[in-house]
């Protein structure tokens, strides 16, 4: 495995003097997180991140800003010549997350990151992997050809069950449910607010089934206009209509052959094609648009929504039939504020996970903030608690994100905070849970004072 294959190579570099137009042109173009910042000789002076990018436009920085405040000149940097232990060693000590290669003259080369590093370890794996299962099918006889399909355009799924963070009892129970399921091909119906992480669950259904070595495909019912979505879904033949393409075009139920088809979004599709969907699944086939060959698969469907179905069907808007169809197993994921002691567990988690993409070096959590955080509703669940973590960790930059770096809504939900009676001495026990039963912490995450805090302990017997 050889540097300059893991490496993003650069071929240009900021300079001191750039701005801050420069810098986010730069950035829009080559998608990097990291720059470096050279001399006219390529030497290496620092590097503007995207947190640097951020401190910037926050700042309320103009276009015409030079970067040279915001430059880190304590960078972590590797010449090519290094072994991959030395490397993956730099790689996980740096600051940033990234190292920056320089060649045999010591001029910028290119950048490495952890997930540079990471997936080309997991490509290698899963090169060794597929040349073990091949070799095993031609010991065993058990299949006449090893070959893969040759669909292009599928995939496989991106998450497994360690992917889904959660000490829940609820969540946990859903789990293990699917865990159950996932092995055979029965429809899973996943409800849930927008946010929940319903994709999550998919993906991890498919990845533990029998199915994970063939292709996971994904369509959003929401996404594509109406005159596209038979198309996307059950492809077409040459000149079926205006801008077809020359060759035809295999629809998403192909592509999807042998493995996974997830229907995200479900409540969103047009009436119209709800029959058509019903007849495919059915009958295990259907035709392309313009075609007249009958095309039979073998496709698992997962589907998704957050919309009411059973009204929906009330108002003439989703077919009842359909409904039987997919709804053969359902679970609906919580929202967030039905999950308390997940909000710190995953604001902690996305915090690890995000400094390298950021840029970052944010140590976790400031007391006052993480009360802010388990107060707060979360009407946008998993998806705006990512959003408010990305947004503290580029004001921080480093140590850790405190009230200041939280949107005025999670501070004004705080000063009207109660607790509700139904649900006092549970919230009370879950923040002790959470505090590892630390009082004046509890107090804190309940926005509560001590005094009211004490006082409800005593109410309900809790010592």
């Amino acid at each position: 495995m050889k540097l300059e294959n893991i490496m993003q190579p650069v071929n240009t570099y900021l300079q001191v003097h750039d701005t801050l137009k420069d810098a986010t042109e730069y950035m829009l173009e080559t998608k990097y997180n990291t720059i470096p910042i050279g001399d006219e000789e390529g030497n290496l002076l620092g590097i503007f991140t995207r947190s640097s990018l951020y401190r910037m436009i926050l700042s309320g920085a103009s276009l015409d800003s030079e970067i040279a405040p915001y430059i880190i000149k304590d960078v972590t940097i590797t010449a090519n010549d290094i072994t991959m232990d030395q490397l993956i060693h730099r790689v996980q000590h740096s600051k940033v997350g990234e190292t920056v290669i320089l060649d045999e003259n010591g001029k910028i080369a290119g950048l490495l990151t952890k997930q540079s590093v990471t997936r080309a370890f997991a490509e290698l794996s899963n090169h060794l992997r597929q040349e073990l299962n091949e070799l095993q099918s031609l010991r065993n006889f058990n299949q006449l050809s090893t070959k893969k399909d040759p669909i292009n355009g599928s995939s496989t799924s991106l998450y497994t069950w360690q992917d889904i963070i959660t000490r829940d009892s609820k969540m946990e129970e859903i789990i293990q449910t699917l865990k159950k399921i996932s092995k055979g091909s029965l429809p899973v119906l996943l409800r849930g607010a927008s946010g929940t992480g319903k994709e999550l669950f998919a993906h991890a259904i498919h990845a533990s089934s029998s199915r994970s070595n063939k292709p996971f495909v994904t369509i959003n019912c929401a996404a594509i206009p109406e005159q596209l979505l038979e198309a996307e879904f059950f492809g077409y033949e040459a000149g079926a209509f205006t801008g077809a393409e020359r060759k035809g075009h295999a629809g998403k139920f192909e592509l999807a052959h042998g493995g996974t088809l997830f229907l995200d979004e479900i409540g969103d599709m047009p009436l119209n094609l709800q029959s058509k969907l019903l007849r495919a699944i059915e009958g295990k086939s259907f035709y392309r648009v313009g075609g007249n060959q009958l095309i039979q698969v073998d496709v698992r469907i997962i589907s998704a929504t957050n919309a009411p179905l059973e009204k929906l069907i009330k108002e003439k808007k989703f077919r009842e039939d359909l409904l039987y169809r997919l709804n053969v197993m359902s679970v609906t994921i919580p929202p967030l504020h039905e999950r308390k002691n997940d909000i710190l567990l995953l604001a902690n988690t996305f915090i690890q996970q995000l400094n390298d993409e950021l840029g970052t070096s944010v140590a976790g959590l400031a007391e006052e903030a993480a009360g802010l955080l388990y107060a707060y509703d979360w009407p946008g669940n998993i998806r705006e608690l990512k959003n408010i973590i990305q947004r503290g960790m580029a004001l921080t930059g480093q140590g850790q994100i405190t009230m200041s770096s939280l949107p005025d809504e999670l501070k004004e939900n705080n000063m009207k905070r109660t607790i509700e009676p139904s649900n006092e001495k549970k919230e009370l026990e879950e923040a002790l849970i959470e505090t590892n039963g630390n009082k004046a912490k509890a107090t804190r995450l309940l926005g509560i004072s001590r005094s009211t805090f004490y006082e409800k302990m005593n109410k309900y017997g809790i010592i």
